[in-house]
């Protein structure tokens, strides 16, 4: 069982990540004027349902 520590470290870990692919896709509109990659915007989605599922407790800790 990870400890509220460890969870926390998690936690930061994968919203930091988040927000570097949010900030990547925003770059892409301001400076391209274009719409980012769909396949890069899948990713970062699919980054997001994980972490929602983490902490929803519908994946467990020990595996994140």
């Amino acid at each position: 069982m990870a400890t509220a520590e460890e969870k926390r470290t998690i936690t930061k870990k994968r919203l930091q990540e988040l927000r570097n692919l949010c900030r990547e896709h925003y770059n892409v509109l301001i400076e391209e004027g274009t719409m980012p990659d769909a396949a890069d915007v899948r990713v970062t989605n699919q980054k997001l349902e994980e972490l929602m599922e983490l902490l929803d407790g519908k994946i467990k800790w020990d595996n994140a």
